[in-house]
């Protein structure tokens, strides 16, 4: 019998060798796809992107023969992909508005005249007129009654010389004026606090409008009118020239510029959707001074109550 030759390496004995698969990673690259992609790196090609280039256009001979028209296509896409001025200058805009809230009219309304004895051809009536944040009804800080009252009159001298072109006659005599705190309280004007804590007085303007009509479509016309006054340059100029008058205020300067926020805003509120305030008489809205001052021009009157008939007062303070 044969001797039994001793295994020179065994298996039990040998240690196993980890196999050294030539595994790569699927981002990685052979020495001639990486040199080639080094030479597209230099001529504006994303290296990451190479492999994935060869793989869906193929041999750079290949993506020379597209057709002129999908060339022209490629051109157009990344031609819109640029940023568009107008675009973006546009959803600003329409940002602030939103970010802002709705904004609307609010229209403060007194018993009608045609109700009372009537003591003079002279009489017309008053409405008051607000610009006011949705909710709170808070005038918007933009909004300066007092300064479009001083703009108006200004224009309207300055159109009998012919130095500016005449507006409608609806902005004829209008007032502007402080709102009570209280309806029927102390002579003292409402204040609201602004987005810093300050406070700020509450003005309105007051429009005289003739008695013998229909007050919803004339005030609808008076807004429409005051829209389309906003819209002109050398009016958005005498305003803000009103505005750096009584305040330097830098972020309110902007929002009344030529193509300020503000101007937007009056263009969006409605019409016709306006808030609307019924007042039983003058004073639940007006303090004394502008109270005898609307009596005396409404109805032709002096400003001293005390010579007022029982009419006129009730008109002015209620029951």
């Amino acid at each position: 019998m044969a001797p039994k030759r001793k295994v020179l390496n065994s298996f039990k004995s040998e240690k196993p060798v980890k196999k050294r698969l030539q595994i790569k990673d699927e981002n990685s690259l052979s020495e001639e796809e990486e040199d080639d992609t080094k030479k597209k790196l230099l001529e504006g090609k994303n290296v990451n992107n190479a492999l994935e280039d060869k793989k869906l256009y193929g041999s750079a001979s290949k993506k020379e023969n597209v057709s002129p028209h999908l060339m022209d296509e490629n051109q157009k896409s990344v031609k819109g992909e640029f940023p568009i001025l107008e675009l973006n200058q546009l959803l600003q805009k329409k940002s602030r508005i939103n970010f802002q809230g709705a904004i609307s009219w609010k229209v403060f309304l007194f018993p009608p005249l045609t109700k009372l004895a009537l003591i003079s051809d002279k009489v017309h009536q008053y409405f008051g007129l607000d610009l006011v944040e949705d909710g709170s009804e808070r005038t918007l800080w933009t909004h300066k009654a007092s300064i479009w009252q001083q703009l108006f009159e200004s224009v309207q001298d300055l159109a009998k010389t012919g130095q500016v072109a005449s507006i409608s006659t609806m902005f004829n005599g209008i007032l502007a004026c402080p709102v009570r705190a209280v309806p029927n309280g102390p002579n003292e004007t409402q204040t609201f606090k602004s987005v810093k804590g300050q406070n700020i007085q509450h003005w309105i303007m007051l429009v005289p409008m003739p008695i013998d009509i229909d007050s919803s479509k004339y005030i609808s016309q008076f807004i429409a009118n005051f829209q389309g006054l906003c819209q002109k340059a050398f009016i958005r100029s005498a305003y803000k020239s009103g505005v750096i008058s009584i305040t330097q205020h830098q972020g309110l300067l902007t929002q009344i510029s030529e193509d300020g926020n503000y101007w937007h805003v009056i263009n969006n509120a409605g019409q016709k959707d306006f808030i609307k305030k019924f007042n039983t008489c003058l004073s639940e809205v007006l303090l004394e001074y502008t109270l005898k001052e609307v009596v005396a021009l409404t109805f032709d009157v002096k400003k001293d109550p005390s010579t007022w008939t029982d009419t006129v007062k009730t008109y002015a303070y209620g029951n």
